[in-house]
């Protein structure tokens, strides 16, 4: 399976997508005023290696969206291959050092309990690494989801997709968060567009008018 890719080329902001096999995971090469840093990579270490010397990349950081094994799968390959730091938010320290939390224990026989990462800490995060990328915590499906919003796109990792939003009978899920998070979001502006930790791209206009679960809210 090839990688898909697809573009957004404005305001500084360059994207290429994977779709990775393995529980369809989007995981983001984001080329952000010439940094790149990757999102959510779940799964397929040899093929985003290939892409990254092939392309002769250099990557400065990864980034997490939360710490489910689905999209980390590939986290401690490429910390070892390529030497990058690797960030998520404190939140969810506990569940990257758990495998039945990270659910890496179902998943697999080698169980995921990462030792090499840094902490972002507080609930919204001004220009992090690179000025003019926020971080925003919005905890439901785990405590430490993030938002990442890069210009005028949000990777919403398993808090919101195209028409649907991320589970909360997970470890670390709640309802109440969810909502709480998801009424939040619903105030963004209508122009942003959606970036999702599984499915197809959308944007904020168009959860508003079609996504149920929002407009059960």
């Amino acid at each position: 399976m090839m990688f898909t890719e697809f573009f957004r080329k404005a305001d500084f902001v360059e994207i290429k997508r994977f779709d990775l096999k393995f529980l369809d995971v989007n995981c983001y090469l984001v080329n952000f005023k010439n940094n790149y840093f990757l999102i959510d990579p779940g799964s397929e270490f040899k093929r985003i290696k290939e892409y990254i010397l092939k392309n002769n990349i250099k990557i400065d950081f990864i980034l997490n969206t939360h710490g489910h094994y689905d999209h980390m799968g590939a986290v401690a390959d490429l910390i070892r291959e390529f030497n990058m730091p690797f960030y998520i938010h404190e939140k969810e320290e506990d569940i990257i050092k758990n495998p039945q939390k990270n659910l890496s224990s179902i998943f697999q026989s080698n169980e995921l309990s990462l030792k090499t990462y840094n902490l972002i800490k507080g609930n919204n995060v001004n220009d992090f690494l690179i000025p003019g990328i926020e971080i925003i915590n919005f905890p439901g499906h785990t405590p430490g989801s993030i938002i990442i919003k890069v210009e005028n796109s949000l990777f919403t990792g398993d808090i919101l997709f195209k028409g649907s939003i991320g589970r909360t009978d997970l470890p670390g899920g709640s309802n109440r968060d969810m909502d709480n998070s998801l009424k939040k979001i619903m105030t963004f502006d209508k122009k942003l567009k959606i970036f999702p930790g599984h499915g197809p791209e959308s944007t904020m206009e168009e959860e508003l008018k079609n996504n149920y679960f929002l407009k059960a809210l």
